[in-house]
């Protein structure tokens, strides 16, 4: 094994046990979007909004007031920064039952939101918000259980970028992507979402070249592999990478 890679052992073995928790947590807002419990919402917030987005649309951009409280129901939003250098840093990748945007109104947005492929988002103005929070316990459960999942994964970047090396990160998000964008393939799970590396520098907190050298290792080692556009994730090889057992992941 590539000696970048050796000390990921106990670390990903971890944090792979952790991530797994961590995705029961956040599949409860996803859970929460039922067709009852957003038929319910509507009654009290007849302003609330189902809007269908196209591949690279923006929903706000950065320096604008976002005015609504987002929800994705279908497909992937990017959130991203762009530096005073010009530089574009991907924030985060907001999936299925991912809340951003603003809950009440006021205040530019430091990042800007646009759709990755074909996405469908749920669209609360905050005075729909508010009314909501007061009438629908459903609501108040999706949005606390949503805002908790957000604090938790803010504070789990910031942890894991002081305490983890860069190939225990990537290990790391290269499974939890798999996991909750991957489709099955001859090789594992294909990311059905364009990423450059570049965006999985952003997600991991490193440079790209150090990312790109460590996804060239783990490709000659059989855990990844490229179709087109896609990035294909061999699951049981990035799993004995981190050291763990087939039942494990």
């Amino acid at each position: 094994m590539c000696g970048r890679l050796k000390a990921v052992d106990f670390a990903a073995r971890l944090g792979f046990k952790r991530n797994r928790m961590r995705c029961g947590r956040e599949n409860v807002g996803e859970k929460m979007l039922s067709q009852e419990n957003i038929a319910e919402w509507r009654l009290y917030a007849p302003a609330l909004r189902e809007v269908d987005f196209s591949d690279g649309e923006t929903l706000y951009r950065q320096g604008e007031e976002p005015g609504f409280l987002h929800c994705v129901t279908r497909g992937v939003v990017r959130l991203s920064h762009v530096a005073e250098s010009g530089a574009q840093l991907t924030l985060a990748i907001a999936k299925a039952g991912d809340l951003f945007g603003r809950l009440s109104a006021g205040g530019a947005s430091a990042h800007a939101a646009s759709a990755i492929g074909e996405a469908r988002v749920l669209m609360f103005a905050p005075v729909d918000a508010e009314r909501l929070l007061t009438k629908s316990p459903s609501f108040s459960i999706f949005l606390s259980s949503g805002l908790e999942a957000s604090r938790e994964r803010a504070e789990r970047r910031l942890i894991d970028r002081q305490t983890k090396t860069v190939g225990v990160r990537l290990i790391e998000t290269l499974g939890e992507l798999a996991r909750a964008f991957g489709a099955p393939c001859p090789h594992g799970f294909s990311l059905e979402i364009r990423l450059t590396q570049q965006d999985i520098a952003d997600l991991v907190h490193a440079s790209r070249p150090v990312v790109t050298r460590l996804m060239n290792d783990l490709k000659r080692q059989g855990a990844l592999d490229y179709r087109r556009d896609l990035i294909c994730v061999n699951h049981l090889a990035l799993r004995s990478l981190g050291g763990e057992k087939p039942s494990d992941l």
